[in-house]
């Protein structure tokens, strides 16, 4: 005990404490006033409470955290199985307005076309592979009454006709192929002609109204529609729109550039034309 009162421990301790009582000493000489020992020694351990508040209050937040914990996760799951169920509801409305709209532009097409018997409409379940002319197949066959070369359609117009058939498939070679030949005409200007497709024009879209009067008073953007006359596409169908009139290499006829009326590589629903008014008894 001796040797404390001796130590430099204790020398530091009765450094600090004549410190401090010099400061209030000269407090009192200087400012006139007392200092209460409370107030003092309140000023020097403030800092000291507010990091201890501020550790509390950490401590605090973080045990309520993990007291609520489970109820937070519950919450979660319960929000993601809300959230799931919504999106499908909402799969499943916009699903039964595309049904609908798909449906809209069947009763469109019979509308428009009222001489004609249509199938109902068939989904195209994917397009020939390696086939530069768009040739695709489709859900229904012989077993939903269809035929070969029945003509297939859209609301916006002929995309092509069906080649091959089973009971429950068919493909459809499309007007974009040279192996199709069409019958075709424009109201307006009177000009006839035969629709086929080309290896070239096909790359950009378009297939081949060809035989045409050298005369022709085709121009961009006049409407191609089938004329009926070999009996094996009825009357009036649009096939699409001139975008551009050259002549033959022949220099004897001149041909249009037509663009088909729907996008042929990127159907989803079409609808066959099972009979029709001067149907072709014969198969080409």
């Amino acid at each position: 005990m001796e040797n404390f009162w001796k130590s430099t421990k204790m020398k530091v301790i009765l450094g600090i404490l004549a410190l401090l009582v010099g400061v209030m000493v000269y407090a009192v000489s200087v400012g006139g006033y007392t200092i209460s020992t409370v107030d003092f020694f309140s000023a020097i351990t403030a800092p000291f409470q507010r990091a201890s508040h501020s550790i509390s209050e950490h401590v605090e937040y973080s045990i309520d955290v993990y007291r609520n914990a489970e109820k937070n996760y519950e919450d979660n799951r319960a929000l993601r199985r809300e959230v799931a169920r919504l999106s499908k509801e909402l799969a499943d409305y916009d699903q039964t307005k595309n049904r609908l709209e798909e449906l809209e532009a069947f009763v469109g097409i019979k509308e428009m076309y009222t001489d004609v018997t249509m199938s109902a409409p068939c989904r195209v379940t994917g397009y020939v592979t390696n086939d530069p002319f768009g040739k695709f197949r489709i859900d229904a066959g012989t077993q939903d009454g269809l035929s070969l070369w029945d003509p297939v359609v859209t609301e916006q117009g002929l995309v092509g006709v069906i080649t091959e058939i089973g009971a429950d498939t068919s493909t459809v070679t499309t007007v974009l192929s040279p192996d199709l030949s069409i019958a075709a005409y424009c109201s307006t200007t009177r000009d006839y002609g035969v629709l086929t497709g080309s290896v070239a024009l096909s790359i950009d879209g378009m297939c081949k109204l060809q035989y045409l009067d050298k005369e022709t008073l085709l121009k961009e953007d006049k409407v191609i529609l089938t004329s009926g006359d070999n009996g094996l596409f009825p009357k009036g169908f649009v096939i699409g729109y001139v975008r551009g009139v050259q002549m033959d290499d022949s220099g004897m006829t001149a041909y249009a550039s037509v663009e088909p009326a729907e996008d042929i590589r990127n159907l989803d629903l079409v609808t066959v034309i099972t009979d029709f008014a001067g149907k072709s008894e014969e198969l080409p």
